[in-house]
């Protein structure tokens, strides 16, 4: 069986809403790119990685940190279109998209959700999560919650609470809530080619602009997003307090 080339796309832009140029603030002396890119070059099944961006001073990081920038369009609706527009000029068959805010993310959230999209050939699309363990978290809604079926597709994602543990809650008592096993999604695609291609040409979703979720566009036009259930956490990069937490873990 002919080996099928993976490449690995980060897409970058500095016009973050709650944190503008979130990507290139220093985690202890590292910026939040670089430290993302570190964590992409040591899976050795990437045949090659890329900066996705539309932005001077994102190309200047990466040219710094020895990462090839795709220059992409400005009006890119999500970081996965960003990565499709990217993608067009790449030869692969498998075409991984690390979010630029994932500067922790962990190994196997990336070996992971490769496996399980090999492992599923009539897949498209491969995604990770791990378990909530922090109660701040619950009620974030930068916290995005995944809901899974049981053959471990996505039911659901959203920012607020899901599921809703009516039978466990109460205001008095918060920590009843870890009766209940709740998901967050973590920052990673692991995408066929062909079906990232059709992701960018698919209508955005109303559940996907309510909650401003990309891969929300996926399940709401019938398609499967598999889920790779992880153990270790990855903190990502949503707002100024995130970075100054990260300065001192």
């Amino acid at each position: 069986m002919k080996k099928e080339k993976i490449v690995c796309i980060i897409p970058a832009r500095f016009d973050s809403e709650r944190l503008p140029g979130k990507v290139l603030y220093p985690i202890n002396g590292k910026s939040v790119l670089e430290r993302v890119f570190n964590q992409a070059k040591v899976i050795k099944d990437f045949a090659g990685i890329y900066i996705a961006t539309d932005n001077e001073k994102v190309s200047l990081e990466a040219n710094k940190i020895g990462v090839e920038t795709i220059w992409t369009s400005k009006d890119c609706r999500s970081g996965s279109d960003r990565v499709a527009e990217a993608a067009e000029k790449l030869d692969a068959s498998i075409i991984v998209n690390i979010q630029a805010d994932e500067p922790f993310l962990p190994q196997e959230a990336i070996v992971d959700s490769i496996k399980m999209l090999k492992e599923n050939p009539e897949v498209g699309v491969t995604t990770a999560a791990t378990r909530i363990r922090k109660d701040e978290e619950l009620f974030d809604s930068n916290t995005v919650k995944i809901v899974i079926d049981k053959n471990g597709d996505t039911l659901y994602s959203s920012r607020s609470l899901i599921p809703y543990p009516t039978v466990y809650y109460s205001k008095e008592d918060p920590l009843q809530l870890k009766k209940v096993v709740f998901y967050k999604h973590i920052g990673i695609y692991v995408f066929r080619k062909k079906f990232l291609a059709k992701y960018a040409t698919l209508p955005t979703g109303i559940l996907e602009d309510i909650e401003k979720l990309e891969h929300l566009r996926i399940i709401e036009n019938g398609y499967k997003l598999k889920v790779a259930i992880i153990e270790q956490d990855s903190p990502c990069v949503d707002t100024f307090e995130d970075i100054k937490k990260l300065q001192t873990s």
